[in-house]
C-alpha cells in the first residue's frame, strides 16, 4: 500500500506538470499494485486517475472504459455520494465523442451530478454538471438553453469562488457570441477566461482560449492578430502533446498490455491444474457408477414383482374407463340441449336489438335537450365551484386541527387522508373555476412578445420541477410584436406544459416547446415523450375531463382549457401525433 501510494503520487505531480506519460506510467503501476493486493477502497480513485490522462490526451473511449471501473465498484458498494466525481466524468467524456448518442449519455450523467448533488448537499459538483449541459447545448445550436444553464453555473462559480469554473464558463459564453457573429461580445468574454487562466497557469484551457481568439480574429479579418494567437495555440500545444510524449504513452500503454498477458497466462496454467483435478474426479464418478450398476440389478428382482402388482392395478383402471366414457355420453346429450337452448337466445337477442334501435332515437332526441341543459350546468357548476370553497377551506382546517390534536396514530391516518382527499377536490373546483373564467373571458387585446411569454412561463413551470430528469427545450424564432391577449395566450402555454409533466413516462423526459411565424400565423407546437394517447381514443382528446392514459394525478381539464382559450383567439388546436412522442400544433391568427 505505501509503494502504490507513492506511485500515485508522483503521478499526480506529474500531471500537473502536464508531463501525461509520465503521469501515466506511474498511474498504472498504483492501479497493478491495488489489483494485485485487492484494494477495493482505493481502486476507484486509481481508475479515475487513469482515466483523467486519456482525457487529457483526447482518447474519451479509453477514459470511459477506467470511468465506468470506479462507478461500478463505487455503485456496488452503495457510495452513490463519492459516484457524483465519476458521474462528472463520464459526462464530460460522453460530450468530447459528438455524436447524438453519446450526447444523450452526457446529459444522464449530469443530471445524476444534480440528484445527488442536491441529495447529499454537495453543490460544488452543481456548476461543472451545468457547464457539461450548456457544452451539448452549444454543439446543437441550442443557444438560449445553453444560455440558461451558464446563468446557473456562474452562479456556482461566484458563490463557492471557483476560478476554473468561472473561466469555462466566460470561454463557453465566448464561444456562443463567435457562434452568433458577436465577435467583439466573444472578445470581452475570452478576456476574462484569460485573466484567470493566467493567475491558475492552467495550459490546456490556455491552449484552447488562443485557438479561438485565432478564430475570432480571422472572422474580423484581422489577420495579423489572428496569426499572432494561432502561433500560441501551436506553440502551448507543441508544449503538452508532442510526438515523444506520443510515444512515451504508446510504450507505457504496451508494457501494461504486456503486464496484463503474463497476468492471464497465470490464470490459464491455473485452469489446466484444475482441469487436472477435475479429470480425477470424472474417474471417481466412474468407479461410483459400477457400484451403482450393480446394485441396480440386484434391485431388478424386485422391480418384476411391483410390475406384476401394477398390472393388476390397471385392469382395475380400465374398468374406471369404460364408467366414465358412460358419463361422458350423458355429458354430449346434454350438450345438444344447450345448443337448443342458445339458438332460442338468438332469437331474444334480435328482439332486443329491435329495442335498442328504438331507444336510440329516443336517446337522439333526448341528447339535444342534453345539450340545452350543460350551457345550464356551466353557469350551475361554476357557483357551485365557489361555494364548496369555502366549507372545504373550512373542512381542511379542522382537519389539520384533527391532525395537530390527535394522538393516536390510526385517527391522525384517518384526518392525513381526508386532508389528501379534499385538496385534490379543492384542486378539481380551482380547475373547473379557470375553464368557467377561460370560457367567459372576453379578449383584452395588447402587443405581446410571444417568445418572451413563453420563457417566462418555461422557468415558472420550471420552477416546480423537482424531478432532475426533465428537460425542456425551447426553439423560438417567433420575436417581436404580437396582437393579442395576454392572459388567455398564458393560459394555453401553462396548461399545455402541465399537461406534458403530469403524464410523463419514463425516467428521462422531455418536453419541447416550438414557436414560429408562418403566413401571418403564429404556430406553436409542443412535443413529449410521455405515455401518449390510448389507441381508439384520439377522437376524444379535446373532450372536458379527457385522460389520454388512466395515469393518477391531473383533472383531465388541461388540454380542454388550453382548446377553449385557442377558441377565444380564433385559433385551431390539433393532435398531430398522438402515440411515442406526442405532438399538439396551435395555430392562432394575430387579433388586429
Amino acid at each position: 500500500k505505501v509503494l502504490s501510494r507513492a506511485y500515485t503520487g508522483l503521478g499526480v505531480v506529474y500531471y500537473a506538470l502536464s508531463f501525461y506519460d509520465k503521469a501515466l506510467k506511474y498511474h498504472i503501476k498504483s492501479l497493478a499494485l491495488k489489483e494485485e493486493i485487492g484494494d477495493t477502497k482505493a481502486l476507484p480513485v486509481s481508475y479515475i486517475n487513469v482515466g483523467l490522462i486519456y482525457y487529457k490526451i483526447d482518447d474519451p473511449d479509453r477514459a470511459l472504459e477506467y470511468y465506468n471501473k470506479s462507478l461500478k465498484l463505487r455503485l456496488e458498494k452503495w457510495d452513490t455520494a463519492k459516484a457524483i466525481i465519476n458521474y462528472v466524468n463520464i459526462g464530460f467524456a460522453y460530450s468530447e465523442k459528438g455524436d447524438t448518442i453519446s450526447d444523450l449519455k452526457a446529459i444522464e450523467s449530469f443530471k445524476k451530478v444534480v440528484e445527488y448533488s442536491r441529495k447529499y448537499n454537495q453543490g460544488y459538483y452543481l456548476g461543472f454538471a451545468y457547464i457539461g449541459i450548456a457544452k451539448v447545448f452549444i454543439r446543437e445550436n441550442n443557444f438560449d438553453s445553453a444560455r440558461y444553464y451558464l446563468d446557473k453555473s456562474i452562479e456556482e462559480s461566484i458563490k463557492r469562488d471557483d476560478r476554473k469554473l468561472e473561466s469555462t464558463n466566460y470561454f463557453l459564453l465566448a464561444k456562443i457570441a463567435f457562434q452568433r457573429g458577436k465577435y467583439n461580445l466573444a472578445i470581452n468574454y475570452l478576456r476574462r477566461s484569460q485573466a484567470l487562466l493566467l493567475k491558475l497557469k492552467d495550459k490546456s484551457r490556455l491552449k484552447n482560449n488562443y485557438r479561438l481568439f485565432a478564430d475570432i480574429y480571422e472572422k474580423k479579418n484581422m489577420l495579423d492578430s489572428a496569426f499572432q494567437y494561432q502561433k500560441k495555440y501551436t506553440i502551448m500545444k507543441d508544449s503538452i502533446f508532442n510526438e515523444e510524449l506520443a510515444n512515451n504513452l504508446a510504450n507505457v500503454q504496451i508494457a501494461s498490455i504486456e503486464e496484463q498477458n503474463l497476468k492471464k497466462m497465470a490464470v490459464k496454467d491455473e485452469e489446466i491444474n484444475e482441469r487436472k483435478l477435475f479429470n480425477l474426479f470424472l474417474l471417481s464418478i466412474l468407479a461410483l457408477s459400477i457400484a451403482l450398476i450393480v446394485v441396480i440389478f440386484r434391485n431388478y428382482a424386485q422391480i418384476s414383482k411391483i410390475n406384476r402388482q401394477l398390472k393388476e392395478s390397471k385392469k382395475e383402471i380400465e374398468a374406471q374407463k369404460e364408467n366414465l366414457e358412460k358419463k361422458n355420453k350423458q355429458l354430449a346429450e346434454a350438450q345438444i340441449i344447450i345448443e337448443n337452448k342458445n339458438r332460442e337466445l338468438e332469437n331474444i337477442n334480435y328482439d332486443l336489438d329491435n329495442k335498442v334501435k328504438e331507444r336510440t332515437s329516443e336517446l337522439d332526441k333526448s341528447n339535444r335537450e342534453l345539450e340545452k341543459a350543460v350551457k345550464d350546468l356551466d353557469q350551475f357548476i361554476y357557483k357551485t365551484s365557489h361555494d364548496l370553497r369555502g366549507p372545504i377551506a373550512t373542512m381542511q382546517g379542522i382537519i389539520n386541527i384533527g391532525i395537530i390534536e390527535s394522538t393516536d396514530d390510526k385517527s391522525r391516518g384517518y384526518f392525513e387522508t381526508l386532508h389528501k382527499v379534499s385538496n385534490n377536490l379543492n384542486h378539481v373546483l380551482s380547475r373547473l373555476i379557470e375553464v368557467h373564467e377561460t370560457y367567459q373571458k372576453k379578449p383584452e387585446l395588447e402587443f405581446i412578445n410571444p417568445r418572451q411569454e413563453i420563457m417566462d412561463m418555461t422557468h415558472k413551470i420550471s420552477g416546480f420541477i423537482v424531478d432532475p430528469e426533465i428537460t425542456i427545450i425551447t426553439e423560438l424564432q417567433a420575436n417581436g410584436q404580437w396582437y393579442s391577449d395576454k392572459m388567455l395566450f398564458g393560459t394555453i402555454i401553462e396548461n399545455m406544459l402541465k399537461n406534458a409533466l403530469l403524464y410523463k413516462d419514463r425516467g428521462e423526459s422531455m418536453i419541447k416547446i416550438s414557436a414560429e411565424y408562418k403566413r401571418e400565423k403564429l404556430i406553436l407546437t409542443f412535443e413529449d415523450n410521455g405515455f401518449g394517447i390510448q389507441p381508439g381514443y384520439e377522437d376524444k382528446v379535446f373532450d372536458i375531463f379527457f385522460k389520454g392514459y388512466p395515469k393518477p394525478g391531473g383533472t383531465g381539464l388541461e388540454v380542454y382549457t388550453a382548446k377553449i382559450a385557442v377558441e377565444k383567439l380564433n385559433g385551431e388546436i390539433i393532435l398531430k401525433k398522438p402515440h411515442k412522442n406526442t405532438i399538439y400544433q396551435i395555430t392562432l391568427p394575430s387579433m388586429s
